[in-house]
């Protein structure tokens, strides 16, 4: 066999690892059009592989819940159960999943099972082996701060194993800075943002509306990036942009005006 030949040969098997997948898997909007018209294919991709870290140690609950708002985009796509898995320790420092907070996202409690594991590199094993189980919508795995068991090779096979069974992946990471390359999607920095205040029935003084989070997609596989702050719309299930915070002055001013008029 000639050098041609065998420089040929190595571009075809190496083209065949780089194809994740012959099939098109459906896409979830998130909801936000300015949001979905960056992401390929116009959404959060299922049947592949989606990393999120918090934009600041602070940021860990915030992470989460954006990436359970992601998670009930994905599985309005494709019903079935999710996997969560994470270190044991971890959730004795972070907490458990707590069921009356996914009623928000629509997400029902029954659907998740919890996995506990020793060690990051079971955690990648058991996240693995969800993956191809056609009853899973989505896999979570939650990666210890100073993890170095998720490298390049360990995301990529990920990202194959969902991309062949249509499973999604997410990846949430305990640390702000995560500056490897891997497979993924998606790479995202949630942020807390304050929330735009809410008038209720009953009430002089505004209560809180809903979450908010401050996002960069830092990685795309299309290639884009960008930046936005979005709330979660808890009607449609789904992402908006956030409307600028508004002088909260008003809202206060308006209470004192009904309480007067309620006096006289």
């Amino acid at each position: 066999m000639t050098s041609q030949a065998i420089l040929a040969e190595l571009r075809r098997k190496i083209g065949e690892q780089e194809k994740l997948t012959g099939h098109a898997w459906p896409v979830a909007a998130s909801g936000a059009a300015e949001l979905d018209a960056v992401l390929p294919g116009g959404g959060l991709a299922t049947g592949a592989l989606h990393e999120f870290l918090p934009a600041a140690h602070g940021d860990f609950a915030a992470m989460l819940g954006f990436g359970l708002g992601a998670l009930a985009r994905i599985i309005s796509c494709r019903p079935g159960h999710v996997v969560w898995v994470l270190p044991a320790w971890q959730q004795r420092a972070w907490g458990a999943l707590y069921p009356a907070g996914l009623a928000p996202f629509g997400i029902d409690s029954r659907l998740f099972t919890c996995v506990r594991t020793p060690k990051t590199q079971n955690m990648l094993w058991a996240l693995e082996e969800a993956l191809a189980n056609g009853a899973v919508a989505a896999v979570i795995g939650i990666l210890p701060e100073n993890d170095r068991g998720y490298d390049f090779t360990a995301s990529r096979r990920l990202a194959m194993r969902a991309a062949r069974h249509g499973v999604t992946a997410f990846i949430f990471s305990s640390q702000p800075q995560f500056a490897m390359a891997t497979a993924t999607e998606t790479r995202w920095a949630i942020a807390a943002e304050p929330c735009r205040p809410k008038a209720y029935p009953g009430h002089a003084m505004a209560g809180l509306g809903p979450p908010r989070w401050r996002l960069q997609l830092v990685k795309s596989r299309k290639g884009n990036t960008g930046n936005w702050t979005v709330e979660w719309n808890h009607e449609t299930l789904s992402f908006r942009l956030a409307a600028p915070l508004a002088d909260r002055a008003p809202l206060r001013i308006a209470g004192h005006a009904a309480r007067q008029r309620a006096a006289a």
